[in-house]
């Protein structure tokens, strides 16, 4: 017997943005509803931006005398706010030299940093002597909405009388391939006079508008939506008559939203058994349904980038009718569930040609051998990152077979370093790396990753998908440590430990008045809630580890982890200047905000922590004997699925198969398999027929 009721359901904005997937959107905690991104970075030196391997190539260009470097960049529009120039520069401490920028014909003046920023002290106090030249970091100057332009807009820099006090870096044109892949266009936007006529420089110099206004297009897709809400995990056969959407939305002059739909019988998106993408008005009742399964897209406009239409809540109506009983009754239900990262992100093939040389060639089998536990085995091959020689290491490619040295002693064991502090050589990035492809190679996910705080250090990390932890976790082979929480024991993401540091600074972090400067650092990191794996070794991480936590203001991916076979795109350095490439996710957040000189910000948790190597399943009652089982995962290389019945035989299973469960009490579990054979964390259902 079935019976027809109406239902309905109430998306909040808030469920929205966090499981949904979202381009160009954004929303704060506390803020009304979702909104287009606020904020483009208009660059044409990405690519290039850094410090390049190749001899010769100094990316620092100095400022002073009769030299002026002129830079163009293109708008498609004039900009509705005031706007900033960003560039990449030094300054020599105890200098008197105004940086003067004319902006089409308008000038504006940027003077030494102890009188334009006396609280972005990272500026000059870093550095230790009287005119030596500061490490490079971003500097930001205002330019009023009316200095700039639709079209083309010519930026020129001098020093006010030629003083000697300012250095700003170029982006080498030779280095283009790196940043952007092979056959990249130049934009050929940059050139120098020293007097007289102008000149072709040899790159861009990094200079960069930041734009204050909203993006004008963005778009968000919702989860896949019952319409009939069931809240069981095992869910009776359902007709869908109509249904209606109604929105909860301000829509300003200059601004809209459009909706859009698609349904489907099954709860996992399959395409033949899926609607196409059809237009929907709100209010407007639907009655030719594909079936009780539905997904909405709702895409926002801003014409004219003042304002912005503010999605606040969907409310989803629905007439449905299903059975009344069923003979079955769920016992218990562990279902994973799954986080999507909205970012398209290119994984690594664990078979990759490098990885698997790299396992083979240092024996890497034998370092993990007895390990007990998949973390266990994590743990032993960041210590070898840690200890493994490094040779002569460059940016560019990340050939890992290339960094690390091979070499054994007498009795043919390899050997490794020895250190005498609990620090090891070499430049951050190329062990983290190493730690990354070592992972990989056994088909553990793992990424690098990199952060600062304003005036504090950067670094260099990875990061490694847990299945024992079911977590992403930070991971440094620099000092062979990890942080974790001191009430659990259960080791941190970077994010994790980001909030711990945001608690505890007293305002914002910005260029403009970093913490470094205004709060005592001590008192800082006093009663911290969180602990620094120490290890086999005999020195102690916590002074390295305290050092660093401070640095947890900003950080960053690169959106692949599959550098081992592609090698590029990738920025041309990372460690010896400031991060410059303009392809990073970046995380920002209320007191962290967005970097003035990236245009890819995100704060939503999913962006940077997708659940991996999980596997969801949705049940379906066909009658009283049969049910029809779906299953999803967002596994990297992924092979198939696995399931069992009752605790017998793990059997390959398709992603859509039918369970004849027997009377009485029966069990069901699912799990997924990569190329390397491993195995994702299974879920499992009881049920009593």
């Amino acid at each position: 017997m079935s019976h027809t009721h109406t239902v309905t359901q109430v998306l909040s904005a808030r469920d929205i943005y966090e499981s949904g997937e979202i381009h160009n959107l954004w929303m704060n905690p506390g803020d009304p509803g979702i909104t287009l991104v606020r904020g483009q970075v208009i660059e044409t030196d990405g690519p290039g931006a850094g410090r390049s391997d190749d001899e010769g190539r100094e990316p620092f260009i100095e400022v002073s005398g009769d030299r002026v470097l002129r830079k163009k960049l293109v708008l498609d529009r004039t900009p509705e706010a005031s706007a900033k120039v960003a560039f990449i520069g030094m300054e020599r401490r105890g200098h008197s030299a105004t940086l003067r920028l004319t902006v089409n014909g308008h000038e504006i003046f940027r003077e030494p940093s102890p009188v334009a920023a006396p609280n972005a002290k990272q500026y000059w106090e870093l550095v230790p002597d009287e005119g030596a030249w500061s490490w490079s970091r971003w500097y930001y100057v205002d330019v009023p909405a009316s200095d700039l332009k639709e079209g083309e807009n010519e930026i020129l820099i001098d020093s006010v009388d030629g003083h000697i006090g300012w250095r700003l870096m170029g982006a080498d044109y030779r280095d283009y391939y790196k940043g952007a892949g092979q056959g990249t266009r130049l934009p050929e936007g940059s050139q120098i006079s020293e007097g007289g006529d102008w000149a072709k420089e040899r790159g861009e110099y990094v200079v960069r508008l930041s734009l204050g206004g909203f993006r004008v297009k963005g778009d968000l897709r919702t989860d896949v939506l019952d319409l009939a809400a069931a809240s069981s995990p095992l869910k009776v056969a359902t007709g869908v008559s109509c249904f209606k959407v109604e929105a909860d939305a301000d829509v300003p002059d200059s601004t809209g939203l459009e909706f859009e739909y698609r349904a489907g019988e099954t709860p996992v998106v399959e395409e033949d058994r899926w609607s196409g993408w059809s237009s929907i008005q709100p209010g407007e009742a639907v009655e030719d349904v594909r079936g009780r399964y539905l997904q909405l897209r709702t895409i926002f406009e801003s014409i004219d980038r003042s304002a912005t239409p503010i999605l606040k809540e969907l409310n989803l109506w629905a007439v449905v009718s299903s059975a009344s009983s069923h003979a079955v009754r769920v016992v218990s239900c562990r279902n994973q569930d799954i986080l999507r990262t909205s970012v398209p992100y290119k994984h690594e093939d664990y078979r990759c040609e490098m990885l698997q040389e790299l396992r083979r060639r240092f024996e890497l089998d034998a370092v993990v051998a007895g390990a007990q536990t998949e973390f266990e085995r994590i743990e032993r091959l960041m210590e070898w990152a840690y200890f493994v020689p490094l040779g002569d290491c460059r940016h560019y490619p990340w050939n890992v077979l290339d960094w690390l040295i091979l070499s054994r002693d007498r009795s043919g064991q390899i050997q490794m370093n020895e250190y005498e502090q609990r620090r090891r050589d070499k430049m951050c990035l190329y062990p983290n790396v190493a730690l990354v492809a070592a992972l990989l190679s056994y088909g553990i996910p793992a990424r690098h990753l990199n952060f600062h705080s304003e005036g504090m250090t950067g670094h260099e990390i990875a990061e490694v998908w847990s299945n024992d932890f079911r977590k992403w976790i930070h991971l440094d082979a620099t000092r062979d440590f990890y942080y974790y929480d001191l009430s659990t024991g259960v080791p941190l993401d970077t994010l994790e430990i980001h909030n711990v540091l945001m608690e505890r600074v007293d305002e914002v972090e910005k260029w403009d008045c970093p913490y470094l400067f205004r709060q005592d650092l001590d008192e800082l990191v006093k009663g911290l809630p969180i602990g620094f794996r120490e290890g086999n070794h005999t020195i102690s991480t916590r002074e390295g580890g305290l050092f660093l936590f401070r640095s947890f203001s900003h950080f960053r991916i690169l959106p692949r982890n599959n550098t081992f076979s592609v090698p590029g795109p990738l920025p041309v350095s990372q460690g010896t200047e400031v991060w410059a490439w303009d392809g990073y996710l970046n995380w920002a957040d209320e007191r962290a905000p967005k970097l003035l000189h990236f245009n890819r910000h995100t704060n939503r948790r999913a962006e940077f922590y997708p659940t991996l190597n999980q596997t969801r399943f949705h049940l379906e009652l066909i009658d009283n004997s049969r049910l029809n089982v779906y299953l999803e995962t967002e596994t990297p290389c992924f092979a198939g699925f696995q399931s069992r019945v009752d605790l017998t035989e793990w059997l390959p299973a398709s992603q859509n198969f039918t369970w004849e469960p027997s009377p009485g009490l029966n069990t069901l579990e699912v799990r997924s398999t990569n190329t390397t054979g491993a195995t994702g964390i299974s879920s499992s259902i009881s049920i009593f027929v």
